[in-house]
């Protein structure tokens, strides 16, 4: 998944309004076993969700480990919806996130759950915001008109949660002792005060009198 993922960031920079992906996906016709990527680990239900929301798709059929026919690669998102997404959303759409570059088209309702392919069921997310929704650290629920997204205790998420503050304690931190073992005490300090400037009427006139002749 590093892998893919870091190709996504790198493909973002040459390419950065879609992304063109190919996942092949391997499944076995005999036994219910889970999807794995081609030359690949297995993946996880939530990995699995987050390729396959806008990607090209291509699905190999094997009975017992061996090919025996592949279907018609597929894209999930068309060329048409892609800037019918773009023209809507303009940047990632989790509130305060303003990231327009390398988007992903994410399905709310998940493509493999039933969820249509549609502008209603569709939004674009940036590739740190869309991980984090398929780990489950935030949650978008739509339709996207009336998108909310919340985070991990369902607080929802909005343009001034950056600077939220935070719903637990700070951390117990013992206090310093010095090399003596005692504790610093601000009083053992004197601040520094820059030394004062000369000043002084006169001496500023004088540096400034033109001379006698001149005037």
């Amino acid at each position: 998944m590093s892998l893919v993922e870091a190709g996504w960031d790198t493909d973002a920079a040459a390419r950065p309004h879609g992304q063109h992906t190919t996942v092949i996906v391997h499944v076995d016709v005999d036994v219910d076993r889970p999807a794995a990527l081609h030359l690949g680990p297995i993946l996880t239900d939530q990995e699995r969700q987050y390729l396959l929301c806008d990607a090209t798709c291509e699905v190999w059929f094997e009975r017992r480990d061996r090919p025996i026919g592949a279907g018609r690669s597929t894209r999930t998102i068309g060329r048409r919806l892609r800037r019918a997404l773009e023209h809507r959303d303009r940047h990632c759409v989790v509130p305060g996130c303003a990231a327009s570059r390398g988007l992903h088209a994410h399905h709310i309702v998940h493509w493999e759950d039933g969820g249509p392919t549609d502008l209603d069921n569709m939004v674009l997310l940036c590739p740190r915001h869309h991980r984090l929704h398929h780990h489950g650290e935030i949650t978008i629920s739509g339709p996207a008109h009336r998108l909310v997204v919340t985070d991990t205790d369902g607080q929802p998420i909005d343009r001034g949660s950056l600077a939220r503050a935070p719903s637990t304690a700070p951390p117990e931190v013992a206090p310093y002792n010095g090399p003596t073992g005692e504790r610093a005490q601000r009083w053992w300090y004197q601040p520094f005060q820059p030394p004062p400037t000369p000043s002084g009427d006169n001496e500023v006139a004088g540096r400034h009198r033109l001379p006698a002749g001149l005037l």
